[in-house]
């Protein structure tokens, strides 16, 4: 477990009968970003709330930095910093009088705590705006800022990006990413927004009515997004043996004992065909094919595509 933010083992919440979340197992390592990604319902807000203690669990565990929430409240919290569902404040109040109030809750320590978070998150310290005049950009901004007010190591964030403009989600994006790179936390973030996910996470989750489909590298993902060429064929060892000592090839994967994809694309696919054939290996089926990460998460969430 030591390598994991967080992890969650059999996470479940039923409402009222109906299983919200089903069964989870989410694992986010240290110093990474983590997407959690899903149509709006699949359960995304809920898990979070799981995780920091704000709903409580039907059944499974929940940790995070190796101990579970409930009776380590006092560690963990403070090394937490979050942001679920809307960001709320006195809208009658400026953003620098709402983090004061935050920060003087909390017992923050650092003096300069608000004036550090607010030009972190690209906001004006002492300006006169208040907040029920603030943007939606604005406002997600300082929600960010609060979340970060006392410098934690794990950032809980649902649906960041949500209804801002394109360029405030570019500038999100940007924000996120110095978050990991510059200053070493480690994100969960989560989102209904595949190809914002895409450019922002290490690591994603695709989750769908409450059931995580799938958990991988963000790498091994786009790996799916290349194009290949598909060969089906009588022997897929005796293919991949011919595939290396005659053409040099060594960026494939076997998918099973009849059908493999092969990555080098600029290879003579004619001349694969005859070398295979010649040596006793029947081909059944070759074509060039180009899966796009759209068209991968519609095959697992049975076709249904994320916005």
């Amino acid at each position: 477990m030591n390598g994991f933010a967080i992890e969650t083992r059999g996470l479940t919440k039923i409402y009222g009968g109906q299983k919200a979340v089903d069964g989870v197992d989410l694992h986010v390592g240290k110093g990474r970003v983590y997407g959690l990604l899903g149509r709006n319902g699949a359960g995304k807000t809920t898990v979070m709330k799981m995780i920091l203690g704000l709903t409580s669990i039907t059944s499974g565990e929940a940790y995070v930095f190796g101990q579970t929430v409930k009776g380590h409240e006092k560690r963990i919290y403070p090394r937490i910093g979050a942001m679920i569902e809307s960001p709320g404040f006195y809208p009658n109040l400026t953003g620098t009088e709402n983090l004061e109030i935050f920060a003087a809750l909390r017992g923050t320590p650092c003096p300069n705590a608000v004036k550090n978070a607010l030009e972190v998150v690209g906001l004006p310290y002492k300006d006169k705006k208040l907040f029920g005049k603030y943007s939606l950009g604005m406002k997600q901004r300082l929600g960010i800022a609060c979340a970060i007010l006392h410098d934690p190591e794990l950032l809980i964030l649902d649906e960041p990006t949500n209804g801002l403009d394109p360029i405030g989600i570019a500038e999100m994006r940007e924000f996120l990413r110095g978050l990991r790179t510059q200053r070493g936390k480690t994100i969960l973030i989560s989102s209904h927004i595949l190809s914002e996910i895409a450019l922002v996470a290490d690591d994603i989750g695709i989750i769908h009515h409450g059931v995580l489909l799938e958990e991988n590298s963000m790498a091994a993902l786009e790996k799916k997004n290349r194009k290949y060429i598909q060969l089906q064929v009588s022997d897929v060892s005796r293919a991949s043996l011919i595939l290396e000592r005659q053409f040099h090839a060594g960026d494939y994967d076997l998918q099973d004992e009849h059908s493999l994809r092969l990555y080098d694309t600029a290879l003579d696919m004619g001349a694969i065909n005859k070398a295979l054939v010649m040596q006793g290996v029947t081909v059944s089926g070759s074509q060039l094919c180009n899966d796009t990460l759209e068209d991968y998460f519609k095959r697992i969430t049975g076709g249904e595509g994320i916005a």
